[in-house]
Protein backbone atom coordinates (compact mmCIF):
# COMPACT_ATOMS: atom_id res chain seq x y z
CA UNK A 1 0.00 0.00 0.00
CA UNK A 2 2.92 2.43 0.78
CA UNK A 3 3.87 2.46 -3.07
CA UNK A 4 -0.03 2.92 -3.96
CA UNK A 5 0.19 5.83 -1.80
CA UNK A 6 3.78 7.38 -2.81
CA UNK A 7 2.06 6.74 -6.63
CA UNK A 8 -1.22 8.30 -5.53
CA UNK A 9 0.74 11.48 -4.06
CA UNK A 10 3.21 11.90 -6.85
CA UNK A 11 0.07 12.32 -9.27
CA UNK A 12 -1.68 14.75 -7.27
CA UNK A 13 1.63 16.58 -7.11
CA UNK A 14 1.71 16.31 -10.86
CA UNK A 15 -1.87 17.34 -10.97
CA UNK A 16 -1.66 20.04 -9.13
CA UNK A 17 1.47 21.63 -10.76
CA UNK A 18 -0.46 21.35 -13.53
CA UNK A 19 -2.90 22.97 -12.70
CA UNK A 20 -0.95 25.82 -11.16
CA UNK A 21 0.40 26.40 -14.89
CA UNK A 22 -2.15 26.46 -16.51
CA UNK A 23 -3.68 28.98 -13.94
CA UNK A 24 -0.40 31.07 -14.41
CA UNK A 25 -0.82 30.80 -18.47
CA UNK A 26 -4.71 31.93 -18.19
CA UNK A 27 -3.06 34.94 -16.12
CA UNK A 28 -0.78 35.83 -18.38
CA UNK A 29 -3.32 36.10 -20.61
CA UNK A 30 -5.71 37.86 -19.25
CA UNK A 31 -2.53 40.62 -18.08
CA UNK A 32 -1.54 40.84 -21.94
CA UNK A 33 -5.39 41.21 -22.86
CA UNK A 34 -5.32 43.90 -20.14
CA UNK A 35 -2.16 45.55 -21.87
CA UNK A 36 -3.18 45.79 -25.60
CA UNK A 37 -6.68 47.29 -24.17
CA UNK A 38 -4.76 49.72 -22.23
CA UNK A 39 -2.31 50.46 -25.26
CA UNK A 40 -5.71 50.50 -28.01
CA UNK A 41 -6.97 53.04 -25.25
CA UNK A 42 -3.78 55.21 -25.06
CA UNK A 43 -3.57 55.40 -29.13
CA UNK A 44 -7.41 56.25 -29.05
CA UNK A 45 -6.82 59.20 -26.50
CA UNK A 46 -3.39 60.21 -28.44
CA UNK A 47 -5.92 60.78 -31.64
CA UNK A 48 -8.08 62.62 -30.00
CA UNK A 49 -5.59 65.07 -28.31
CA UNK A 50 -4.01 65.23 -32.04
CA UNK A 51 -7.57 65.89 -33.96
CA UNK A 52 -8.28 68.44 -31.32
CA UNK A 53 -4.51 70.36 -31.69
CA UNK A 54 -4.73 69.98 -35.28
CA UNK A 55 -8.85 71.65 -35.04
CA UNK A 56 -7.56 74.39 -32.57
CA UNK A 57 -4.10 75.37 -35.00
CA UNK A 58 -7.20 75.52 -37.69
CA UNK A 59 -9.42 77.06 -35.97
CA UNK A 60 -6.64 79.97 -35.19
CA UNK A 61 -6.42 80.68 -38.62
CA UNK A 62 -9.56 82.41 -38.87
CA UNK A 63 -9.34 84.63 -35.78
CA UNK A 64 -9.63 87.92 -35.76
CA UNK A 65 -11.31 87.81 -38.89
CA UNK A 66 -14.40 89.56 -40.14
CA UNK A 67 -17.62 87.76 -41.37
CA UNK A 68 -17.06 88.96 -44.78
CA UNK A 69 -13.52 87.96 -44.71
CA UNK A 70 -15.15 84.31 -44.15
CA UNK A 71 -17.51 84.17 -45.86
CA UNK A 72 -15.16 85.04 -48.72
CA UNK A 73 -13.05 81.96 -48.03
CA UNK A 74 -15.83 79.90 -47.57
CA UNK A 75 -17.12 80.97 -51.24
CA UNK A 76 -13.30 80.21 -52.48
CA UNK A 77 -14.42 76.76 -51.58
CA UNK A 78 -17.74 76.81 -52.80
CA UNK A 79 -19.14 76.32 -49.26
CA UNK A 80 -22.38 77.86 -47.89
CA UNK A 81 -21.69 81.32 -46.72
CA UNK A 82 -24.15 81.53 -44.27
CA UNK A 83 -24.67 81.34 -40.15
CA UNK A 84 -23.10 83.47 -37.50
CA UNK A 85 -19.54 83.93 -37.43
CA UNK A 86 -18.89 80.61 -35.17
CA UNK A 87 -20.50 78.40 -37.88
CA UNK A 88 -18.64 80.01 -40.44
CA UNK A 89 -15.05 79.20 -38.77
CA UNK A 90 -16.46 75.94 -37.80
CA UNK A 91 -17.22 75.07 -41.73
CA UNK A 92 -13.74 76.41 -42.64
CA UNK A 93 -12.19 74.12 -39.71
CA UNK A 94 -14.19 71.27 -40.54
CA UNK A 95 -13.02 71.94 -44.53
CA UNK A 96 -9.68 71.77 -43.25
CA UNK A 97 -9.32 68.60 -41.10
CA UNK A 98 -11.59 66.52 -43.23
Amino acid sequence: MVAGDAAKQQAERVDNTQREQAERVQQAQREREELTRQAERDKTKAEREQAHRVRQQARERYQGLTKAELSDKLAERHLPKTGTVDELVERLVSADTN
